[in-house]
């Protein structure tokens, strides 16, 4: 399976518009919610309907997974068994 952090660094990047960082300065253990990138609650709605749009996948169904939120290895394995449920990978 093709690794999709670039591009997922790249799309956190985007959609948090942040602009004091670039994508490759992310680190792929760096957390997600609580870390220096002061991921919020309205950052997470944001990041979850770009994804589901560029993966095609419907990342939040049900209850709130925040362990997926971790950091962006295990927002990457979410996405990826998602699109592997959806027959997308």
């Amino acid at each position: 399976m093709e690794d999709i952090r670039p591009e997922l660094k790249a799309l956190i990047v985007s959609s948090l518009r942040l602009t004091d960082v670039r994508p490759e300065e992310l680190d792929d253990s760096q957390p997600l919610i609580g870390g220096s990138l002061e991921v919020d609650s309205i950052d997470i709605l944001q990041l979850i309907v770009e994804i589901e749009k560029k993966y095609g996948i419907k990342l939040v169904s049900g209850k709130f997974d925040r362990s997926a939120w971790e950091n962006i290895n295990s927002l990457a394995a979410a996405i990826q068994s998602k699109m592997q449920e959806a027959g997308r990978a």
